[in-house]
């Protein structure tokens, strides 16, 4: 009886823990959303690296579709980074690195899916490069490229 007990308020501290994180997302969004400047930049960011690994907890459950919702939300939150941390002049460094870690790390996903699943994480991965490259030539001029482009 008592195994029994432990199991059932561990299951629910578990759940908690686990709308609690969900809330703490969506928490996340309506912050980046909400932010200005380099501050908007860091929590879109932040948000998009949460996205990013739901994404892979969706592939690796065989869930493509909710998979590749979660990679466009990734993307249009790396979109609005760039944009912020390019309209406020601040950050701007910083959320290169951070967007060249997203980029790895969605490469590294793409990399292991099956072949059919791949395409829109590759598709993603050239976005993401390109944001990288408009965000080097505001900070470096036009000549600016990645210079790990593979």
């Amino acid at each position: 009886m008592r195994i029994v007990t432990t199991v059932v308020v561990l299951l629910l501290l578990l759940n908690a823990l686990g709308r609690a994180n969900e809330q703490s997302a969506a928490e996340l969004k309506a912050r980046a959303d909400a932010a200005q400047g380099g501050e908007r930049a860091n929590l879109c960011l932040e948000y998009a690296h949460r996205q990013l690994e739901d994404a892979n907890a969706l592939y690796s459950q065989g869930d493509v579709d909710k998979a590749e919702a979660e990679i466009t939300e990734v993307l249009a939150y790396s979109h609005k980074a760039a944009d912020a941390a390019s309209a406020s002049g601040k950050r701007l460094k910083q959320t290169e690195i951070d967007l060249r870690k997203l980029e790895h790390r969605m490469r590294d996903i793409g990399q292991s899916l099956s072949i059919d699943d791949r395409p829109p994480v590759e598709k993603g991965v050239q976005e993401l490069e390109q944001v990288r490259a408009d965000l080097l030539a505001k900070m470096w001029g036009e000549k600016a490229e990645p210079k790990d482009k593979s």
